[in-house]
């Protein structure tokens, strides 16, 4: 009688052992995924909270007010991001409204102070800027873009100086135009794939020419505007200002087209080394349905 006691007791005792061993099962395997995306959002939250404390700390150093805007920015940037919840490009992006198009010169009065056959030149010479200027085949065009837009930059300004340094008629926002085309094509030449195909011989020479030609267009503008915001970002990237260049990315994303909105967003996260959100910025550009080759 006792050894069947303790036999049934043994038995009872494996049931048990097995139903815990499959509850825990069941329970661990619905509970594996959620527990990995909170795992990581704690790791990324860890990761703000280090990164905060260092960029303070930075700010705290700065040896120059230019130093500590930059981290200021970062700091910005960073408080506002929630780990896991970084937003996508805005819908109604690209807004355009209020927005100035580029002026085309044929479609102008030609004024009386300027000779016909110079009028014609400088129309033509933007014809040939605005076919060989183009989102398809803007890399492969830059020699011929940076001449033609260097010859209409100083036709214009020769011509109408009073105009170059304001956007008060169609004509200086043409030139406006130019400057930006210019120091597009002029910053283009600094991506690796350029670069590889057509070196820069003298980088000296070159970066004058890049930063002349952008003071040009900023004293012509006297600050941003929407229309050339992407030129100013890339200059604040180029020059370190990584976070500045962040911040005015996010500024003015409703005003940018969400390829190169997301694009230089998930860029620029990389290249200040911030893994968890770069991580996050390059899965909502593959989501978006964009890669780089496209």
């Amino acid at each position: 009688m006792n050894t069947r006691l303790r036999i049934c007791s043994v038995r009872r005792l494996r049931v048990w052992i097995a139903l815990l061993l499959i509850a825990s099962l069941v329970v661990g395997s619905g509970a594996d995924e959620p527990r990995g995306v909170n795992s990581q959002q704690m790791s990324a939250q860890r990761w703000r909270g280090r990164t905060l404390e260092a960029v303070a700390e930075q700010i705290h150093s700065a040896r120059s007010d230019s130093e500590r805007l930059e981290y200021e920015a970062r700091r910005s940037w960073l408080r506002r991001w929630e780990p896991g919840q970084m937003p996508s490009a805005p819908a109604d992006a690209p807004d355009e409204s209020g927005l100035v198009e580029a002026p085309r010169i044929g479609e102008l009065e030609r004024p009386e102070s300027v000779d016909a056959s110079v009028w014609q030149s400088m129309v033509a010479m933007q014809d040939r800027l605005f076919v060989t200027d183009t989102d398809d085949e803007r890399k492969e065009n830059l020699p011929t873009t940076i001449e033609l837009a260097r010859q209409l930059e100083a036709a214009m300004s020769t011509q109408f100086a009073d105009e170059s340094n304001s956007l008060a008629t169609p004509t200086a926002w043409a030139i406006a135009y130019t400057r930006y085309r210019l120091g597009r094509a002029l910053a283009y030449r600094e991506l690796p794939e350029v670069r590889e195909a057509w070196p820069i011989s003298d980088p000296d020479r070159y970066g004058d020419a890049l930063n002349d030609v952008f003071e040009r267009l900023t004293e012509q503008t006297k600050g941003n505007r929407r229309e050339f915001i992407l030129l100013q970002d890339r200059m604040f990237r180029r020059a370190g200002k990584k976070g500045r260049a962040l911040e005015l990315l996010e500024a003015h994303r409703r005003s940018i087209d969400p390829k190169w909105y997301l694009k230089k967003r998930r860029d620029l996260l990389q290249e200040l080394r911030w893994d968890p959100p770069y991580r996050e910025a390059a899965q909502l550009y593959l989501e978006a349905g964009y890669d780089d080759e496209s």
